[in-house]
């Protein structure tokens, strides 16, 4: 059957497939962090379950839910809105929907601004430092933390300090599974104040705490003479910002403060290939670490910026974050 003027229309004006991506990532990301997409996932998301939240909020709800559900995203059964096969897929890497929606939408909404001179990112439109930290954090549960763990029973470790701890999801989960006491750093109040809730709602605030604080500044890191384990996830390429001598600097400088027989585990993203034709995630991360004016490496360029900074590398793995890597590196001996 040959195709109408307008359905041929309609499959090469490829501008639309950005829009409809734009928009339902927008919907889905916002469900995930007004607390409303675990319920999509369980089935059993209502009006009236968000009819208390303010006047318009079940509307728009409403609203919402009818056009994922154009989008094939989401079906409706007797009040109850699920997500349908397609929708869980796409759910089911939801973490990067926040990520970049949640954590870096305002900045990206403003390259206007910051391509004409008039405003400055960081200063004028900075990103949001908690759902950068929670978008990474439900991403990293799937294609960071399970690589991680396994590289960490391959060492022993009794005290664990994540630099950039987030929501300290992983600094709970890393001293679970292996007994440890641990103590996380991060710059966000909002990141800090879900780390506590986090901890307090393990039962775990015995053994774990969590400081707001500059994890570039070592000279103000606490415990670090008696921590054998170090986690940077997705923290280094921001020091590598003010230089390459800053980061081996820096590396040193915990280095030094360390004991014997101490680990770094170090999760990054390396830089898209030369050939651009089917990468994912890789160019979008890289965009928006330029807009903060921050630089990528590669393994070997990591290896031997690490190697400059005091540790030596153990393993180098690739993960299932599209272009991540992980890294445990021990102290060199002095």
């Amino acid at each position: 059957m040959p195709i109408s003027s307008h359905e041929a229309d309609a499959t090469s004006r490829r501008a639309f497939d950005l829009f409809e991506g734009y928009a339902a990532s927008s919907v889905l990301a916002s469900f995930a962090m007004a607390g409303l997409l675990t319920l999509l996932e369980e089935g059993n998301l209502t009006l009236d379950a968000v009819a208390g939240r303010g006047p318009d909020a079940a509307p728009l709800a409403a609203a919402c839910l009818r056009y994922l559900g154009e989008r094939g995203l989401v079906s409706e059964d007797c009040g109850r809105y699920r997500l349908t096969e397609y929708g869980h897929e796409v759910c089911a890497d939801k973490g990067y929907l926040v990520w970049l929606v949640g954590g870096y939408g305002e900045p990206l909404r403003r390259l206007d601004a910051f391509l004409s001179g008039a405003k400055r990112y960081g200063t004028d439109y900075p990103r949001d430092g908690r759902w950068v930290a929670d978008g990474a954090a439900m991403l990293g549960r799937k294609d960071v933390v399970p690589h991680a763990m396994r590289l960490l029973e391959s060492i022993t470790f009794d005290h664990v300090l994540d630099l950039g701890c987030g929501n300290a999801r992983f600094l709970l989960a890393v001293c679970s599974r292996f007994g440890t006491s641990g103590i996380g750093v991060d710059l966000s109040p909002e990141a800090c104040a879900e780390a506590d809730k986090t901890i307090q709602e393990a039962g775990q605030k015995d053994r774990v705490t969590v400081v707001k604080g500059d994890a570039g500044d070592i000279a103000k890191i606490p415990q670090l003479d008696k921590t054998q384990l170090v986690v940077t996830f997705f923290l280094l390429h921001e020091i590598l910002a003010q230089g390459k001598e800053r980061m081996v600097q820096y590396l040193r400088e915990l280095a030094g403060r360390l004991p014997e027989r101490s680990y770094l585990l170090a999760a990054e993203v390396q830089p898209p290939l030369n050939a651009t034709e089917g990468q994912r995630f890789t160019p979008e991360f890289t965009l928006v670490h330029r807009l903060m004016r921050q630089g990528l490496l590669s393994a070997e360029e990591w290896r031997d910026v690490l190697a400059q900074g005091g540790f030596t590398v153990l393993e180098a793995i690739d993960d299932d974050m599209p272009g991540g890597i992980l890294l445990l590196a021990e102290r060199s001996a002095r």
